[in-house]
C-alpha cells in the first residue's frame, strides 16, 4: 500500500492539497499522513512570551489537523494526523523520508517567482529538500 504525505498549514493552498492528496488516495488505495509544522520559537524570547508563542504555533497546527480530519472525513479516507515542530519544508521532507512517503504533496500560495523568492517557499523548499517526488497544487484563484 502507498502512503501519500501531505503537509497543511490551514491556508487555501493546503485545503487544495489537502483534496488532491484524499483524492489520489482513493484512487491508488493508498493511506494518508497528514503533517501540520509548528514553527519553532526562539528560546531567546524567555519565559511567559516563549511559551505563549509556542503555544499559539501548537495551536494553529492542531486548528489545520481538525480542519483535515473533517475533510477527509468527508471525503471518505482514513488518514494519520500528526503535529511536528520545526522548519515545515525541512520537516515535511525528513517525515517523507523516515515514513518512507511514496509521494508528498503540498500547496502552494501562488506568489510568483519574486515574492516567493523573497518570502521564501514552502513548497519550494519541500522540492529542493525531498528525495520522495513531491506534487505541488496551486491555491485555487
Amino acid at each position: 500500500m502507498a502512503t501519500i504525505l501531505v503537509g497543511t498549514d490551514g491556508s487555501k493552498g493546503s485545503e487544495a492539497a489537502l483534496s488532491e492528496a484524499f483524492d489520489l488516495a482513493k484512487r491508488l488505495g493508498a493511506k494518508v499522513l497528514v503533517a501540520s509544522v509548528a514553527p519553532p520559537v526562539s528560546e531567546l524570547l524567555g519565559g511567559s512570551l516563549y511559551k505563549e508563542k509556542t503555544s499559539e504555533h501548537l495551536n494553529r497546527a492542531r486548528t489545520a489537523l481538525d480542519a483535515a480530519r473533517k475533510m477527509a472525513e468527508e471525503a471518505g479516507v482514513e488518514g494519520e494526523f500528526e503535529v511536528f515542530e520545526g522548519d515545515a519544508a525541512e520537516e515535511i521532507a525528513n517525515i517523507a523520508e523516515s515514513r518512507n512517503a511514496d509521494l508528498v504533496v503540498v500547496g502552494t500560495r501562488g506568489l510568483g517567482s519574486i515574492a516567493g523568492s523573497l518570502l521564501g517557499s514552502v513548497s519550494a523548499g519541500v522540492i529542493r529538500r525531498s528525495k520522495r517526488p513531491v506534487v505541488v497544487v496551486h491555491e485555487p484563484s
